[in-house]
């Protein structure tokens, strides 16, 4: 005979949906320590990548400690006639006759012949006809070698000792600056 389908369900089928409704909780479990699995091994690859990248294709950081492993650590008349760089000398250039920017030229100019430049400012007078360069500290050779790299005499060179400065070497800008041979090779 025909059996009458009901809408209640039947026991074995209840029992089913109450497995099922807790197993629910354990699957979204399981799929969140999927997600944060995930999430970790994006990030540790991540690491990895930065580390890697790092350590082997930064040739910028290994040119300049090959560059600093060629300095003598001090200044000797070995070094000069070697024509050696001059990375720790320490120059401040002062301008002293007056013309708005001629410092932070002549600041380019000693740069470029491999000195270090810690300031430019104004002197206490604009009164000065010739460009010096006087030497505060002991290392009198760098005063000598920076007036032959401008073009100078060694007329110009002059010996202050003064270590309050902490600077080795003061360039005052005069008037002549145009008769420098430096500034004129800069500005042809």
């Amino acid at each position: 005979m025909a059996k009458v389908l009901s809408n209640k369900p039947s026991k074995q089928s209840r029992r089913a949906t109450k497995k099922n409704r807790k197993k629910r909780p354990a699957q979204s479990a399981d799929m969140l320590v999927n997600f944060l699995m995930l999430a970790l091994s994006v990030l540790v690859l991540t690491f990895i990548w930065s580390f890697w990248n790092r350590h082997t294709n930064n040739r910028a950081v290994a040119e300049e400690m090959r560059y600093y492993a060629e300095i003598p650590e001090e200044v000797t008349p070995e070094t000069l006639i070697a024509n050696k760089k001059y990375p720790n000398v320490s120059v401040e250039i002062l301008n002293g006759c007056g013309v708005s920017g001629i410092a932070a030229l002549f600041k380019d100019i000693v740069h470029e012949k491999t000195f270090d430049v810690l300031n430019t400012e104004n002197a206490a007078h604009f009164r000065y006809d010739n460009t010096i360069i006087i030497a505060r500290t002991d290392n009198t050779d760098a005063a000598f070698k920076l007036a032959k790299e401008l073009g100078l005499g060694r007329d110009r060179v002059s010996i202050e000792k003064d270590v309050s400065l902490a600077v080795d070497i003061t360039m005052i800008i005069g008037h002549d600056y145009k008769a420098v041979p430096a500034y004129q090779e800069k500005k042809s």
